[in-house]
C-alpha cells in the first residue's frame, strides 16, 4: 500500500505520476478519499495510520541536488513546509510560480517578481528568504526523494513494516516464553495471556463491548481480568496448588505472571524437568481458560473435578510425543520431577 504512495511522491517523471495528477490533482494531501477507487482506498488507509500515530507522508522528503526537478515555491525541499506557505507575501509577487530551484537560484531572487519588494512584511520576508537561500549549496547530483525511516534514505517495505509494528503491536518488558514440550496452540495462548490480550470481561469492556457483568465467570465475586482468572480465582488457586503438590513444590499465592516467574526461577530441578514443569503450568492455564469458556458457552456445565486429571493426561501425551525420552504413565503420575531425561 505505502509503496504506491512512495511511487506517487517520488516518481515525478513517470507517466503514472502525471495520470494521477490529472485525475486527483498535484497535492496528495488534498486528494478525496470518499470516492470508490483503489487509489482512494489506499489514501484512506494512509489517513487511518496517521490517526494512529504513523504519518508516512511526513517521512518522505525531497533532497535537492542540482535543483532542476524541484519547484522552488511548491515543493518541500528545505525545512518542513513549502516556501509558498512560509513566505506568502513573496509568493504573491512571483510571476513564475512553478519555477525550479535551480532557475530561481541562478538569478536574483526578486528578478521574477512582478514589482520590487516594498517595506514592512514584504521586506522582512525577503530578508529571511535571502538568508535561507544563502545557506543552500546545490550540487551536480540529481534531485531525489528520501524516506526518513531508513538511515540511507531508501524506501523499503520491510523498514516501513517494522516501524508500524513497533508503533502499533503490543509490547512487553518480559521476553517471550516458548516451551517446546507443549503444542504451538498452548504457547500462543501463553503469549497472549502474558500480554493481557485474551478476551476477558474486563478487556472486552475496555474495547467497547457491552457486558452485563464484569465479574469473573467462574467465581462471580471479583472483576474478571486475566490475572484474577489464572492466579487469584478459587479455581485457579486450587488447580495450581494440586500441581505443586504433584511435583513436590511449595505453593505460593501468586498474583500475576511476574510473581510466578520469580518463584519459578528460584526452584531447583534438573533443566529438562524444569522445562517440562513450565509446560505443565502452561497447560494448566490453558485448561482454566477452556473451563471458563465452557461455563459461558456450553449447554452443560463442565466438571471442576476433571480439570487436574485433564491437565495430567494432556501434558503427559504432549510431552511424551515431543520429548525424545521414554517414561511411563505411572512414573509421570507418581514422581514427574524424578523422571530421568
Amino acid at each position: 500500500m505505502l509503496k504506491w504512495i512512495w511511487r506517487f511522491v517520488s516518481r515525478e517523471e513517470s507517466m503514472w505520476f502525471h495520470v494521477m495528477q490529472a485525475i486527483y490533482g498535484s497535492n496528495i494531501h488534498a486528494h478525496a478519499v470518499n470516492v470508490s477507487s483503489n487509489w482512494c482506498s489506499i489514501l484512506r488507509e494512509v489517513h487511518s495510520l496517521k490517526d494512529k500515530g504513523f504519518d508516512f507522508l511526513s517521512l518522505c522528503s525531497k533532497r535537492v541536488g542540482n535543483g532542476i526537478n524541484s519547484l522552488f515555491w511548491l515543493d518541500i525541499w528545505t525545512g518542513n513546509i513549502t516556501l509558498r506557505d512560509k513566505f506568502p507575501r513573496l509568493f504573491e509577487l512571483e510571476l513564475d510560480k512553478s519555477i525550479s530551484v535551480s532557475m530561481k537560484m541562478a538569478a536574483q531572487l526578486d528578478s521574477s517578481f512582478r514589482r520590487p519588494v516594498r517595506g514592512g512584511v514584504e521586506s522582512i520576508q525577503f530578508i529571511a528568504l535571502q538568508a535561507l537561500i544563502d545557506s543552500v549549496v546545490l550540487s551536480n547530483e540529481p534531485d531525489r526523494w528520501v524516506c526518513n525511516v531508513s538511515e540511507d534514505g531508501n524506501f523499503r517495505v520491510k523498514d516501513i513494516r517494522n516501524s508500524i509494528d513497533d508503533l502499533l503491536l503490543p509490547s512487553s518488558p518480559d521476553s517471550t516464553k516458548w516451551v517446546k514440550f507443549v503444542p504451538i496452540k498452548i504457547n500462543i495462548f501463553g503469549w497472549r495471556a502474558r500480554r493481557n490480550c485474551l478476551p476477558s470481561r474486563i478487556n472486552l469492556i475496555r474495547r467497547g463491548v457491552h457486558m452485563e457483568s464484569s465479574l469473573c465467570a467462574v467465581c462471580g465475586r471479583y472483576e474478571e481480568d486475566i490475572h484474577h482468572l489464572l492466579f487469584q480465582c478459587d479455581l485457579a488457586q486450587d488447580v495450581l496448588k494440586r500441581i505443586c503438590r504433584w511435583w513436590e513444590q511449595d505453593f505460593e499465592p501468586w498474583s500475576s505472571f511476574s510473581s510466578w516467574d520469580e518463584w519459578f526461577s528460584s526452584i531447583r530441578l534438573p533443566v529438562n524437568n524444569k522445562k517440562i514443569l513450565e509446560g505443565v503450568f502452561y497447560v494448566a492455564w490453558w485448561s482454566i481458560w477452556v473451563f471458563r469458556n465452557r461455563m459461558l458457552f456450553d449447554d452443560k456445565a463442565p466438571a471442576r473435578s476433571k480439570i487436574v486429571d485433564d491437565i495430567m493426561s494432556n501434558s503427559f501425551f504432549w510431552c511424551k510425543n515431543i520429548c525424545k525420552w521414554v517414561f511411563t504413565w505411572e512414573a509421570w503420575l507418581k514422581n514427574p520431577n524424578l523422571i530421568s531425561l
